[in-house]
């Protein structure tokens, strides 16, 4: 008696929820194409480029991520987690630091330490940024 025993197939497929993502960019060229790119990819986008505005939108509004450019003028994004930091507000936030800046990476950890999540340097393709914030 022979048994017949098919293997059964999954195919997965990866399920992402929409993603409430803040830019925070001074580079308007910059927060325009990414704003674009992930909204067609069904996330919620909100956009500041300038850095005050960015902290108050942080501060009033809840997001899944915040994409924050350290290198702006005026109120920096270290600005912007130092502010944070001290009034005590940046442990239920998810801030990637977005910079071409030339950051040590001593500036880069300490800037981790006080709660920011990671850091990702420009340029970077549009599909990596993607796949790591669905990865988050």
């Amino acid at each position: 008696m022979r048994h017949n025993h098919k293997k059964r197939l999954f195919n997965y497929t990866k399920i992402v929820l929409a993603l409430h993502i803040l830019l925070i960019d001074d580079n308007k060229e910059i927060t325009t194409m990414l704003a674009k790119y992930l909204k067609s990819s069904s996330h919620e986008v909100s956009v500041s480029n300038d850095g005050r505005n960015g902290l108050n939108m942080i501060i009033n509004n809840k997001f899944d991520v915040v994409l924050l450019d350290l290198a702006m003028p005026e109120f920096s994004g270290t600005d912007i987690i130092e502010s944070l930091a001290k009034e005590n507000k940046i442990k239920n936030q998810k801030i990637i630091l977005f910079t071409a800046s030339s950051k040590s990476p001593e500036e880069i950890s300490e800037l981790i330490k006080k709660g920011a999540h990671s850091c990702l340097k420009k340029p970077i393709d549009p599909d990596e940024l993607l796949n790591y914030l669905e990865g988050l």
